[in-house]
């Protein structure tokens, strides 16, 4: 008998009988010497040797020239050693030298799977079930490719297959169990759970890891199927054998919360409080649960799995995550939920416009004086037992306004300035998104700074009182008018009051000349007006202020890349690398550094890089793409790991990957372009320039030539003398480069023990042979699929067909846009694509 395991453990026994199942005998049947032989084969591929697996199997086939399985395995092996061609001949001559062998067929899906090419290995695998249909490991393999490609219903038929042929494995359970649960059989997943704890309960196999896992993860299917009440009951049940308490607690607080029992929430939302005071989330949840506060901050509505209506929806969902309740806002970088769009998201504060936060706590209706109170009042009754919490003193003042907030604010801030609280801006610049929140905060930093310069230094009276400054023992800090002026400063930067920000960061730089943070608030300013320049020197000089942070170092990156200095940006990057000595940005590219990448790109752009711009953002491709092929190692592992409820939020995340800022924004800048050498080409220019050393980068007319094309085509001319010499200094600049390149490599092997890989197109220039339009068209494919509630993606899908003429296309973008923009014909968005569409475009 033969047995086959998958590319990452392979076991091959031949010989007498297995209880669990006997194979068909081999079709081509070898003597005994050489099934030895054989089974040294699979063990040198086990073990990487694939040059003396390869010596083996030549050893075979010398003796049984046609020996499917052998040539197969041969050509497995070969395929380690970057000989794909010779690889795919092997096997397929030995698939056509033993067709009903299911190895043949299992070896050659190992194949196609290690070249990604999922539908071919799933077609190879089920061509060897065929012949060998209740073989583990292939079914096994099989069900690892359906879930890999989504093919869920074919997953759940597969997985089932696994739990007839072998009910005594405990994977085979749970993968069955996740297998109906992602195809929407809820009560088939946890009854799956349910028999599988029964039938494995009285071998005290499972550990309490596994245990709590399987109960919270069975409470998640019940109540991702509505059945909020069973999924309480079955956290209550097994509440002793749940060792993830906080995550215990959040799902009987959130759940407790959908069915209305509001006591409930309130002790399980407490419990959270108490663990992690600073957690906001769990602060507002314990509010939420207060029926006293439902008018302007209700509980959470039960999620009525994706059919909720967003006018039924409270506005204060938007300030929770998605984690607590699914229309909630995600993590920062996923697209928000289509109800917290709303297309007026621009705000005027002071005089500067400012992007709307989404997740700004807003409650339903402005709050009256008693119910200001009475959040001030609970928030109070927390700080009590919980006095060190931050979130807890900051939180209220998003809930008051007038000489109530004003007051409450001098509160907080008095000791944060006394303190010395360098962020202590971005902590209270939320707050700067509600009507005449700015002008009170103006008022009160303006008090501090008047107050702390007089003779005695002091913050002056309280919001409402009188006061007499303090004894000289007791005047406040010089640190303090420090921070006042660095809070200032960053208060009129947001505001568009440049001049201001700027005089009083000079002043507090004069007053303090080595803090660091002085000089980044000053160089932020600089970016903010536009001064690029300037900003991008402040910042080196940050950065040479401490050479030991790395944050300071990246924003320093970020800023000379802002002035497109492409090459000093990566040395100063490379300074906290593993190669410090590269010429390439190599680790930053295995560390998938994708806000460089993108910063280095958009440099290349405007500097009509086009070639190098491109290869940036393709990097970036790359790195989804990997992160995508990347889930295949976590199929197996979670299940042996049970860790359920991460496996199945992990195949969700990876569902939505694409629509990630990240990928979102390598794509418009690619998009980008794309077009613009089209409408180049279209123009009637014949070339493109690859590396971008010409001054325009777009594509470059026939019969261009630069000066070193120049030079060469006038060689005719030159004198004999002159010939020579030209030709010497060609032979030395290629000897140059040579010896460049190898030393570069060595030093790469020297370092890492192994061959750096060498980049044949460095500066883009195959990029820039594509059909341009072609790949525009993939790239907004892929947008319009996983991002379509990104307006963006409809503008440039308005663009790419617009110029291919494709109308229909057009006009499902301008119905998208429309949508979007709150069904608003003068939408911001919408105005120019409908504009072209109705006056330019030829229809």
């Amino acid at each position: 008998q033969c047995a086959i395991h998958s590319a990452d453990g392979w076991t091959w026994s031949i010989g007498r009988g297995d209880r669990r199942r006997s194979f068909r005998a081999m079709s081509q049947q070898l003597p005994a010497k050489d099934q030895a032989v054989f089974r040294s084969i699979v063990k040198f591929y086990e073990t990487k040797q694939y040059k003396k697996g390869v010596k083996a199997a030549d050893a075979i086939l010398k003796k049984h020239p046609d020996h499917g399985e052998t040539l197969c395995m041969k050509g497995l092996t070969v395929s380690y050693l970057d000989r794909k061609e010779e690889a795919y001949e092997l096997v397929r001559k030995g698939v056509k030298c033993d067709l009903k062998s299911h190895v043949c067929w299992h070896v050659f899906g190992l194949l196609y799977r290690q070249d990604r090419d999922y539908h071919e290995a799933v077609k190879c695998y089920r061509q060897a079930l065929r012949f060998d249909p209740e073989n583990i490991q292939i079914l096994r393999d099989l069900s690892l490719l359906q879930i890999h490609r989504r093919d869920v219903t074919g997953f759940a038929e597969t997985r089932r297959k696994l739990l007839q042929v072998k009910p005594n494995n405990r994977l085979n359970w749970v993968g069955y169990a996740i297998a109906e649960h992602l195809c929407k059989s809820y009560e088939f997943a946890w009854t799956c759970i349910d028999n599988y704890e029964n039938s494995f309960k009285e071998q005290d196999q499972v550990s309490n890891y596994e245990n709590s896992e399987l109960h919270l993860y069975k409470a998640s299917i019940m109540e991702e199927a509505g059945k909020f009440e069973e999924a309480l009951a079955c956290l209550k049940q097994n509440e002793s054998q749940i060792v993830d308490k906080l995550s215990l607690w959040e799902a009987k607080g959130r759940i407790s919360m959908f069915l209305g029992r509001n006591e409930e929430a309130q002790e399980q939302f407490k419990k959270l409080v108490k663990i992690n005071p600073e957690h906001q989330v769990y602060a507002l949840a314990y509010m939420a649960s207060q029926p006293a506060f439902a008018s302007f901050w209700p509980p959470l509505p039960a999620p009525q799995n994706g059919e909720e209506n967003p006018a039924t929806l409270p506005k204060s969902v938007l300030s929770f995550p998605n984690t607590l309740h699914p229309q909630g806002m995600p993590v920062f970088g996923w697209l928000p939920p289509r109800h917290a769009l709303k297309p007026q998201r621009r705000l005027v504060i002071g005089r500067k416009q400012h992007k709307r936060r989404v997740d700004t706590l807003e409650t339903e209706v402005p709050l009256n004086n008693e119910q200001q109170e009475a959040v001030v009042k609970l928030f109070e009754e927390l700080r009590e037992e919980f006095p060190k919490s931050d979130s807890l003193k900051r939180l209220p003042l998003f809930f008051i306004t007038g000489q109530f907030f004003k007051a409450k604010l001098d509160e907080y801030l008095r000791n944060r300035l006394r303190k010395g609280v360098p962020s202590l801006f971005r902590t209270i610049r939320s707050y700067y998104y509600s009507p005449e929140k700015p002008e009170l905060v103006q008022d009160l930093l303006l008090q501090y700074v008047k107050c702390l310069k007089e003779d005695i230094s002091w913050f002056g009276p309280p919001v409402g009182g009188t006061a007499e400054p303090p004894k000289m023992c007791d005047e406040e800090p010089p640190t303090a008018l420090l921070f006042t002026l660095m809070t200032l400063a960053e208060h009129f930067d947001f505001m568009g009051e440049t001049h201001k920000a700027l005089e009083y960061v000079d002043e507090a730089i004069s007053h303090t000349p080595t803090l660091v943070e002085l000089y980044a608030c000053k160089a932020r300013i600089f970016k903010h007006a536009g001064d690029l320049e300037k900003s991008a020197k402040c910042y080196e000089e940050v950065r040479e202020m401490d050479l030991a942070d790395r944050y300071l170092n990246t924003v320093c990156v970020r800023a000379m890349l802002r002035v497109d200095d492409t090459q000093g940006g990566m040395e100063k990057a490379l300074l906290f690398s593993k190669e410090p000595d590269s010429h390439e940005a190599t680790n930053l590219h295995d560390m998938q550094c994708m806000w460089y990448e993108s910063a280095v790109g958009r440099s290349h752009y405007r500097q009509k890089k086009y070639g190098k711009a491109l290869k940036q953002f393709h990097e970036t491709f790359k790195h989804f793409s990997d992160i995508a092929e990347d889930q295949f190692d976590f199929h197996n592992y979670c299940l042996r790991k049970t860790t359920l409820k991460a496996y199945v939020a992990m195949l969700r995340m990876q569902e939505r990957l694409y629509s990630h800022k990240f990928y979102r924004r390598a794509a418009k800048d690619a998009v980008r372009i794309y077009l613009e050498l089209y409408d180049a080409k279209v123009a009637g220019v014949d070339g493109v320039t690859g590396g971008g050393d010409k001054a325009d980068g777009y594509p470059q007319a026939a019969g261009w030539a630069g000066d070193g094309a120049a030079k060469t085509g006038n060689e005719d001319e030159l004198s004999a003398e002159e010939k020579k010499k030209l030709k010497h200094k060609k032979k030395r600049e290629a000897q140059k480069q040579e010896q460049k390149a190898t030393t570069t490599a060595q030093n790469a092997t020297a370092t890492t023990g192994k061959p750096k890989k060498v980049d044949d197109d460095p500066d883009g220039e195959k990029l820039l042979q594509q059909d341009f339009m072609e790949q525009a068209s993939k790239i907004v494919r892929t947008m319009v699929t996983f991002s379509a509630l990104d307006s963006a993606t409809h503008v440039m899908t308005y663009e790419v067909f617009s110029r291919q003429k494709k109308v229909l296309h057009c006009l499902q973008a301008l119905r998208q846009l429309w949508e979007l923009g709150g069904e608003d014909k003068f939408y911001y968005k919408l105005v120019a694509p409908l504009t072209h569409f109705c006056f330019v475009m030829d229809l």
